[in-house]
């Protein structure tokens, strides 16, 4: 198999170690480490609520690769029994009129040397290594000396931090000594990389005693002294990050500690995702490659709608500044083409025309609507009526919205209208309703459901047909094979062929390995996948009510992608985007608790209680500007749901598995 990679654009730009190259779009070789149920998982839970891997003689080349990132630099780590520990970091905006980013390859160096009674000890490869949003490596022990290296960005400096320990395990008091490092790496004309160690002078250290020091890596300007770094204050601030995705608002409880944690990891990595750009604190993919960038597919139509349940101003914050690029971009150039992208270190204008608009209007509105700030809603609606105003600018005489490609930019052919984007409208049609009528604005309230109502006929009428022997969706007019994004008119809450496209997603034809945990197929008949369809459809089968079925093959998924071989983060490229780990809190949201936004402060639930599962809940969410609880328990054959907010129930109901409920805080209509 292989798993496609995406692209920010026909050709993209990336330095590698400083040297500027040009490269194609390219197919990867899938490395997912698909899961069996006999098979143990590479990433092992801890009772602590944490990760860790440990290498043993049997998986001498089994490689961890982890990213990290904060507001100034992201980083990925590799470390394998063979090839070691080593990892790259890529510096932005150090400079306020300089954008570049800077790469840096660190981890294999000699220094800092280590002596034990005057001799040098050497760490060799790690013998396991622990996450808990930092990254800590345990080397083998050598003349009783323990070595534990943790690993991590800052979260808001240009900065990496390594902390060392050395504990003396040899019974007998040692000598112990850590060379001083300066080294200065010049990338151009005005940036250098800075690496650091204060060093330790010859200690001596009782048994089980132990020998801290820190080393940094610092991008600044050349011009600008060294600074120095706190590291307690850094380690803090990552350990806070750490607990707010653990223990903080917007929590998934159950009774499977695996489903939860990865929910938890997951959220981690959206927490960390913000980014420093000269146009402010925005959202961004998180990769060494498409760094800062924000595409109409990832951030927006992906991710962005489960932000505000985590309730970070910080991660808010950037969403919207993200959504003011766009509009800013519409109100100064005009929306033909619409923006679908804004890439690199300019933040200039990449992609277009791969139905971006309806993409936006999608995102926007549902962020907006679980969000639920009026002022907010308020500033950004020109950007909904910007979106709304292309899409109906794209309406065929048939009645469905055309576009050049969709997200997968012309890697497989879509015609000239594709399900995608008039999926995509559709949704974003009934949201923007939602939101108009929220805003008062009765007139385009009923403009947006008319079109909606419209598109949805016409989506049956152009899409709607036998595939392969399922009745389901074709992709595009001519098209004659079964393709993954078929299940986009279910989760978007069209329904009219939901069994036939549950089967024909369940199949071998589109999801072959899907008892192993891989991800679906793009198409039937091609040997590629594209991991984000698989976390669409794991929220589709949900919805759908295939319940027992959705709970199972979520829990494959999470076997093979968050705790295998490529995990935590379920990344379809090995460049660690956002996406589509973003995607993974949404089966749970939309899918499993079945939350439709219908205004700014109400929405529908439509539970789906796993058959062996007594009671779930969703806690300290943040959605619809409250902090409630969402509580689903069984009562005898059927399911009983409390919401409450600030000790308070507000809503509760009783019904049959399927029965929509209705919720609505204070000031809903």
């Amino acid at each position: 198999m292989t798993r496609i990679n995406r692209s920010s654009s026909k050709t993209f730009r990336f330095i590698l170690a400083g040297v500027l190259f040009l490269c194609p779009i390219f197919l990867v070789t899938n490395c997912l480490a698909t899961a069996s149920p006999d098979k143990p998982d590479f990433w092992v839970r801890n009772d602590a609520g944490t990760i860790t891997h440990t290498w043993t003689g049997n998986d001498p080349d089994q490689s961890l690769v982890m990213n990290m990132q904060g507001l100034k630099v992201v980083m990925q780590v590799q470390s394998s029994v063979t090839k070691g520990l080593f990892y790259t970091s890529r510096f932005f905006n150090v400079k306020s009129d300089n954008f570049n980013k800077i790469m840096i390859d660190a981890g294999t160096e000699s220094d800092p040397e280590l002596r034990i009674n005057n001799l040098i000890l050497k760490t060799g490869s790690p013998a396991s290594a622990t996450f808990d949003g930092m990254l800590t490596f345990i080397y083998p022990e050598n003349k009783g000396i323990e070595v534990s290296r943790t690993i991590y960005p800052s979260n808001t400096n240009a900065v990496v931090i390594e902390e060392w320990q050395l504990q003396n395990h040899s019974g007998k008091a040692v000598k112990m000594s850590v060379s001083a490092i300066r080294q200065v790496k010049y990338t151009d004309e005005e940036i250098v990389v800075v690496r650091t160690c204060t060093g330790i002078e010859p200690v001596s250290v009782e048994p089980d005693g132990t020998v801290s020091f820190s080393v940094t890596i610092q991008g600044r300007q050349i011009a600008a002294p060294d600074r120095d770094t706190d590291v307690s204050l850094e380690h803090q601030a990552r350990a806070n990050l750490s607990k707010w995705a653990w223990k903080g608002p917007g929590r998934l409880e159950t009774p499977d500690p695996a489903l939860d944690l990865a929910f938890a990891l997951q959220k981690f990595h959206i927490l960390e995702c913000p980014a420093e750009t000269w146009k402010g604190i925005i959202t961004h993919n998180g990769s060494l490659r498409y760094s800062p960038g924000i595409w109409a597919n990832d951030p927006v139509e992906y991710s962005s709608p489960v932000f505000p349940f985590f309730g970070d101003d910080q991660l808010n914050r950037a969403s919207l500044n993200m959504y003011r690029i766009w509009m800013d971009y519409c109100i100064e150039k005009g929306i033909r083409p619409f923006p679908g992208s804004f890439e690199s270190a300019s933040l200039k204008l990449v992609q277009q025309e791969r139905g971006d608009d309806a993409m936006v209007l999608y995102g926007l509105s549902k962020f907006l609507l679980f969000l639920g700030d009026p002022k907010a809603a308020a500033e950004l609606w020109p950007l909904i009526e910007f979106s709304a105003q292309s899409v109906q600018g794209h309406l065929t005489g048939s009645g469905i919205i055309a576009s050049e490609t969709d997200e997968m930019e012309g890697r497989y052919p879509t015609g000239d209208a594709n399900l995608s984007t008039s999926s995509l409208a559709y949704s974003g049609y009934r949201q923007a309703a939602r939101l108009a009528h929220d805003l008062g604005k009765k007139s385009v309230e009923i403009d947006f459901d008319n079109r909606a109502t419209a598109l949805r006929k016409a989506i049956e009428v152009n899409f709607g047909a036998e595939m392969e022997g399922f009745n389901t969706y074709r992709y595009f007019k001519e098209n004659t094979t079964l393709r993954g994004w078929i299940l986009l008119p279910l989760a978007m809450g069209i329904n009219e062929r939901q069994e036939g496209t549950i089967a024909a997603l369940l199949s071998d034809k589109l999801w072959p390995r899907r008892l192993e945990g891989a991800d679906i197929l793009a198409e039937s008949t091609r040997p590629t996948e594209w991991a984000r369809e698989t976390y669409y459809a794991l929220r589709v089968l949900f919805k759908a009510g295939h319940t027992d079925e959705a709970l199972d093959m979520t829990r494959r998924v999470v076997k093979a992608q968050v705790f295998g071989e490529q995990g935590p983060y379920p990344d379809e490229d090995a460049i660690d985007m956002l996406c589509p780990g973003s995607l993974y809190p949404r089966v749970f949201t939309e899918g499993m608790f079945g939350i439709v936004p219908t205004g700014l402060k109400s929405f529908t639930c439509t539970p789906r209680l796993p058959r062996e599962w007594p009671r779930m809940a969703l806690r300290d969410l943040r959605a619809f500007g409250q902090a409630w609880d969402l509580v689903v328990e069984r009562v005898g054959d059927k399911q009983k749901i409390t919401v409450s907010s600030g000790g308070k129930v507000v809503f509760t109901g009783m019904g049959v598995e399927g029965k929509t409920f209705r919720v609505g805080f204070q000031g809903a209509d």
